[in-house]
């Protein structure tokens, strides 16, 4: 028993030391500035988990730190399942920290919205995903067409205000934080590389900026 403790103080340790002890020498950022207002741009990526879309489109919005635009996702009438965003031109990394500010809207069934990380395909990828109805931060996993969240912890997260996700991913594992704080540490080894996107569940209506990649 006492050796078991000990293994994983020490694979606690050796998380965190992963995950923060890299010298990142590049970076990739989206602010969406760039884009043609109430348009999605050509080469973006959109996957969805079935047939019920939802939209996703580049506009402008006042609230935003980052002025004038943001990439929001508009749900459709029928939205369901899940809305993947995978950023255009997006390195498949591994070792890195990847950052995003998020907005959810209030009034919607569903209210969750995500970073994606790892993305091989729409299958297989990881997704830090935000909750604000159940007051939650999860790490869930794609495999198939199932997203398991194995990795959650109760915080509060309003709607309607800007918050900022990070993930921060070596061979290790992985570390999830909300506005600053570190909340997840998951020694999760699968799919070591993959690119980033953003992700809404059902009709989800929500609002992105400032998606940063440090690689």
């Amino acid at each position: 028993m006492i050796f078991a403790v000990i293994t994983a103080v020490g694979v606690g340790i050796a998380l965190s030391n992963s995950l923060s002890s890299f010298n990142y020498g590049h970076t990739k950022d989206w602010n969406f500035d760039s884009y043609q207002n109430n348009t999605l741009p050509a080469d973006f990526a959109a996957f969805e988990s079935n047939s019920e879309s939802g939209l996703w489109v580049v506009k402008a919005d006042d609230s935003t730190s980052s002025k004038p635009n943001v990439l929001a996702t508009l749900p459709t009438v029928n939205s369901s399942g899940y809305h993947m965003q995978i950023m255009p031109d997006s390195p498949a990394v591994s070792d890195a920290e990847i950052s995003v500010k998020f907005k959810i809207m209030p009034g919607h069934k569903v209210e969750q919205a995500g970073l994606v990380i790892r993305f091989i395909d729409p299958s297989h990828y990881f997704v830090l995903m935000a909750d604000p109805a159940n007051n939650r931060l999860s790490l869930c996993k794609a495999d198939i067409q199932f997203v398991v969240c194995n990795y959650e912890i109760n915080t509060p997260i309003s709607t309607g205000e800007w918050h900022t996700l990070k993930a921060t991913t070596s061979s290790e594992g992985i570390g999830g934080w909300l506005d600053g704080s570190e909340l997840i540490k998951a020694n999760n080894e699968y799919y070591q590389t993959g690119q980033v996107g953003l992700w809404t569940k059902d009709d989800t209506e929500a609002s992105f900026d400032d998606l940063k990649i440090d690689y």
